[in-house]
C-alpha cells in the first residue's frame, strides 16, 4: 500500500489557480476585443442603414415627379453646395407648383435632412455626411446617388508590424437607379 505524503504537495494548488486565472484573463480579453469588433460592425451598419434610408427618400421623389426628372432638374445635385432652402411660395398659390419648383422643394427638403441628420451628435447618425446626384450622360434616366460619412477605421501604423491606430476616413454608399 502506498501512502501519500501531504507535505510533498505544499504550494501545488496555489500554482494551479493563478496558472487557471492567468488562462482566464486572456479568455477575457479575447472576448471584451471580440465584444469591440462586434459593437464597432453594428455601428457601421447602423450608419449604412441610415444612408439607404436617405437614399430611398430622394429616389421616391424623384419618381413622384417624372417630369422634372426629364428636364434634368435632379443632374449635378451636392449637398454641399446647397447652402438654404428654396422659397415655397409655390404651395400656398392658386396655381400651385410647377415640376421644376417641386424639385427644387424636393431637393431643399432632402439636403435638410442630410445636414440635419449630420449635425445630430445627440444620435451620432452619419457624422460629416454629403450626397451627390449625378446623371450617368451615356443612358436616359440612370442616376447614381451617393452618400458619404466620417468614420474611424482601424489602420496599421507604417513602419511597425502589428501597431495599430484608428484614423479618419470616409465611408460610403453608391447606389445606381432607373427613373421611369
Amino acid at each position: 500500500m502506498y501512502i501519500v505524503n501531504n507535505h510533498d504537495q505544499k504550494g501545488f494548488t496555489l500554482l494551479e489557480v493563478m496558472i487557471s486565472i492567468a488562462i482566464l484573463a486572456i479568455g477575457m480579453l479575447g472576448i471584451a476585443g471580440l465584444n469591440m469588433v462586434s459593437i464597432e460592425h453594428n455601428n457601421a451598419a447602423y450608419l449604412r442603414s441610415q444612408a439607404v434610408t436617405i437614399t430611398q427618400d430622394i429616389v421616391e421623389r424623384m419618381r413622384n415627379n417624372p417630369d422634372a426628372v426629364d428636364n434634368g432638374n435632379f443632374d449635378e445635385v451636392k449637398s454641399d453646395e446647397i447652402t438654404n432652402a428654396p422659397t415655397v411660395t409655390c404651395l400656398t398659390s392658386v396655381s400651385g407648383c410647377n415640376s421644376a419648383q417641386l424639385a427644387d422643394i424636393d431637393i431643399g427638403q432632402w439636403v435638410q435632412t442630410i445636414k440635419t441628420i449630420n449635425n445630430d451628435n445627440d444620435r451620432r447618425q452619419l457624422p460629416g455626411a454629403s450626397a451627390t446626384i449625378t446623371a450617368v450622360a451615356s443612358t436616359d434616366n440612370l442616376f447614381t446617388i451617393k452618400i458619404e460619412w466620417a468614420v474611424k477605421k482601424l489602420t496599421e501604423v507604417s513602419g511597425s508590424t502589428g501597431t495599430y491606430s484608428r484614423a479618419a476616413s470616409k465611408a460610403n454608399y453608391e447606389f445606381q437607379v432607373v427613373i421611369h
